[in-house]
């Protein structure tokens, strides 16, 4: 259901205000509450790719109101501050306020290191326990990046507005409202109608809130700045607070977060470090924030100016143009998709969303609530990656600590690609080119950039990079030898650039950005791989991710040579790379490189228990519930193993699943959401909504964001789980002249009925189908350039006939030719 946005002009305090439209309850585009968040994870997201916030609608209230649900819930969280539901707090982000600075940190040792422990883990031929444990140790102590750690990222800060005199509320409501990337909060206090509207302007660069209210004068608050660590403020003049990094920040990244308020009726003053709001008839709140970080999108220069900058352009601007030119970018973007799940129920879909979340934890299945966490999960790629910005990092913009969780960085061996697996088929596409423009940070030659490890630790071309990196683009292994020997991070990266020209046949972005970093990434490899001493071409020293193999012996360890997720990536690495080569007419010498090399590489394993194998040897493993299930990547996001092409190692892929989740595996949000997408491409749609009905009940917040033990922030699983979603209704792979569409390959009989709009398919094409009761009724394929569509329908269905111009179009073997710009209905019997 779409909402159309009336932007027309109200009366209230006097100034001319755009109409109140408020959305009912039982919109599938709103999540909505009946109290203010009491802690960080029960906030709402706002954000424009580069600024953020967490908006609380007057965090911690206490049990003094009787139309506030869950009071003693809320009571038992509150941090010791006592504030009322007329107080609000913004917890605020800046995508590079990052610690740290550009350093060179390649370990002097790394090069001797690397060839040490290669050397030994060969003649250890993997049986050989001390031989592998002394290349653990050489590995940690010359090849780990100096220092150990990688920069993190961190909060901007905090803003606060405390009303004076402020009493008991009724009437109280926060929302979200997905279609305008709007949070509202409404309440009345002493017979006054109050209202606040927050959201994150892309056009203005501006975080924009207004408040409001029915009466003249009775808006007053008293306004401040803070942060958790490392940071000072002032006021500017009568109207604006200023933060700044403090004095720890010598030789880091400089930053500001300015805010100023702009009222109609009453006075704004300044009192110490803060602003004094009094007998205000409306406030419009201006919040402003950059950093004098230089690389990619950003030129850096004084923050201070950028914000008055900033500041200046918005100026001669009312809320309501602010909020006209925000809904003009940001609609188009959201409104590229639709999904409909079965039929609303409007009794449940009149109940916040929080009280939802409770029901599908006690064992319920709620479609709307689905579909709202399908949505929600476009907002916050769109919220936090845009094309003149920083990809999405772990929390994707939004993380309140100076130290976050695993630094809050781009964590590359699964979580970072795990973000942007969605955007391509969700109609996110232009999300995807922050991605891009790291990877050539990555590339750009510099201390500590992939190229200068490839060549100082490998002797190598092209470039490599480890399990994480960061803004600068740095590229060193680090956190310790189980986690960072891990050369894959590059390849799985580049990977992406060949998806964004798969769905989109842009053959200019092919040639200018996607062909040098594939060309690149893929020379790394020819250099690097090696042989294991039976003719097979193999990586390491390294390791499957995050885990761990046991010896006879009885003693864990974590490097090995060729490791089957590495062969599976480097395998579908060099497979794109002659892809894009073949399109391009590029290099032919280069390519039989590619594809001598790719034939060589070891083989897949199956093991004793009919398992795939997650390492060359047979190993017993040291955590048999892993929360990674990295060697079935050939599966998914990989194209290597399918039912279809490849019956028996599909079989030992389900098999090692089966084993993995028997044993506790997929506790984690983002290892559940990559479960429910294994089921899918195992066509097991039933196991597929069961693993998303356990992560909406183990692993996300009343606020829908997902949830990592032990309690914190990450995004991945919001994406994860909601590409999982789609992959249950249409599935696409790349084929040689084209892309096979398999429709309805995993459909759950949660799902027997329902629709889906503006669905993205590799070959350049769009999707919008319907199907009741399992049986697709209507399918229509828009495309935008010329190729072949093969079409795979569910058992018992077939083509009856293709109507595209009002002509008829045939099919030859099953495949669709399809004209550039030209849309075909498929009628299906």
């Amino acid at each position: 259901m779409r909402r159309i946005l009336v932007l027309s002009c109200v009366f209230m305090g006097g100034v001319c205000l755009p109409a109140q439209t408020h959305t009912p309850a039982s919109s599938e585009s709103v999540l909505w509450y009946r109290q203010p968040a009491p802690i960080w994870d029960h906030a709402l997201p706002i954000g424009n790719g580069r600024l953020g916030a967490m908006v609380f609608g007057g965090a911690n209230t206490g049990a003094n109101n009787g139309d506030l649900q869950d009071a003693k819930e809320n009571a038992a969280l509150m941090d010791g501050s006592q504030t009322s539901a007329a107080d609000e707090h913004l917890q605020l982000n800046e995508t590079s306020v990052w610690q740290g600075s550009r350093a060179d940190r390649l370990n002097p040792k790394g090069r001797e290191s690397f060839l040490e422990a290669r050397k030994l883990l060969l003649e250890s031929k993997g049986t050989d326990g001390e031989k592998i444990a002394a290349a653990e140790k050489i590995a940690q102590e010359g090849m780990l990046g100096v220092p150990i750690k990688m920069p993190g990222y961190s909060t901007l800060g905090d803003l606060y507005l405390r009303a004076t005199n402020a009493q008991p509320v009724s009437d109280y409501r926060r929302e979200l409202d997905l279609q305008t990337g709007v949070v509202r909060v409404t309440y009345t206090m002493n017979g006054v109608h109050y209202a606040r509207e927050v959201f994150a302007s892309i056009p203005q660069q501006l975080i924009v809130m207004r408040i409001s209210a029915d009466k003249k004068g009775a808006i007053s608050f008293h306004a401040s700045m803070d942060r958790p660590d490392d940071f000072a403020t002032r006021t500017q003049g009568n109207d604006t607070l200023v933060l700044r990094e403090g004095a720890k920040h010598e030789g880091q990244i400089h930053f500001a977060g300015e805010t100023k308020f702009i009222a109609f009726g009453g006075t704004v003053n300044a009192d110490g470090k803060e602003i004094v709001v009094a007998g205000a008839d409306t406030v419009t709140v201006l919040i402003a924030a950059a950093t004098d970080f230089k690389g990619g999108p950003f030129a850096g220069g004084d923050p201070e100016q950028q914000c008055q900058q900033v500041f200046r352009r918005a100026a001669d601007l009312t809320f309501l143009a602010m909020f006209g030119a925000q809904q003009a970018v940001y609609q188009p973007v959201y409104r590229r998709m639709s999904l409909q799940l079965g039929s609303s129920d409007a009794a449940i879909a009149s109940i916040p969303t929080d009280e939802r979340v409770k029901r599908v934890s006690a064992g319920a299945d709620d479609l709307g609530l689905q579909q709202l966490y399908f949505q929600f999960g476009r907002y916050l790629l769109i919220s936090s990656s845009r094309p003149d910005g920083l990809p999405a990092n772990l929390q994707g913009l939004w993380a309140a600590g100076v130290n976050n969780p695993w630094g809050s960085k781009y964590t590359i061996n699964v979580n970072t690609e795990m973000n942007y697996w969605l955007a391509e088929p969700a109609g996110l596409s232009d999300t995807t080119v922050p991605l891009i423009n790291l990877i050539d940070m990555v590339r750009t030659p510099s201390s500590g950039s992939g190229t200068q490890v490839a060549q100082k630790y490998y002797s190598a071309r092209g470039f490599v990079v480890h399990h994480n990196t960061d803004l600068w683009g740095d590229a060193e292994p680090i956190d310790g030898y189980q986690y960072g020997i891990w050369p894959m991070g590059g390849a799985w990266l580049a990977l992406h650039a060949w998806e964004h020209y798969a769905f989109t046949l842009d053959n200019a972005f092919l040639k200018q950005r996607a062909w040098p970093i594939l060309h690149d990434a893929s020379q790394f490899y020819l250099d690097y791989l090696t042989n294991d001493g039976s003719g097979h071409l193999v990586t390491g020293p390294s390791l499957s991710p995050e885990n761990k193999y046991k010896l006879p012996d009885g003693k864990s360890h974590s490097l090995t040579m060729g490791p089957t997720m590495d062969m599976e990536i480097v395998r579908e690495l060099f497979t794109r790379t002659l892809d894009s080569g073949r399109v391009l007419h590029e290099d032919p010498a280069f390519l039989k490189q590619v594809e001598d090399a790719r034939a060589k590489l070891l083989p897949f394993q199956v093991g004793k228990l009919g398992q795939l194998q997650e390492w060359p040897l047979d190993y017993t493993e040291d955590a048999p519930g892993h929360r990674h299930i990295s060697h079935l990547w050939a599966l998914f996001p990989g194209t290597q193993i399918s039912l279809a092409h490849t019956p028996e190692l599909a079989k030992a892929a389900r098999v090692t699943l089966e084993r993995r989740l028997a044993n506790g595996g997929g506790q984690t949000g983002w290892s559940r959401a990559w479960v429910v997408n294994y089921w899918d491409h195992l066509h097991e749609g039933e196991k597929a909504y069961e693993s998303l009905q356990v992560l909406f009940r183990q692993s996300t917040f009343p606020n829908l964001m997902d949830t990592h033990p032990p309690g914190v922030f990450q995004i991945d699983g919001n994406l994860g789980a909601a590409n999982g979603m789609l992959e249950a209704i249409l599935q696409s792979r790349w084929i040689e002249d084209g892309a096979e569409l398999e429709l309805l390959p995993a459909l759950p009989r949660q799902w027997s009925s329902g629709s889906v709009s503006g669905l993205r398919v590799r070959g350049g094409a769009s999707v919008d189908m319907r199907w009741v009761n399992g049986k697709i009724i209507a399918l229509r394929i828009h495309a935008d350039g010329d190729t072949k569509l093969q079409l795979l329908l569910p058992t018992g269905s077939t083509v009856a006939e293709v109507i595209s111009q009002g002509r008829k179009v045939a099919l030859t073997a099953g495949a669709l030719s399809v004209k550039r710009n030209q849309s075909y209905e498929v009628k299906i019997q």
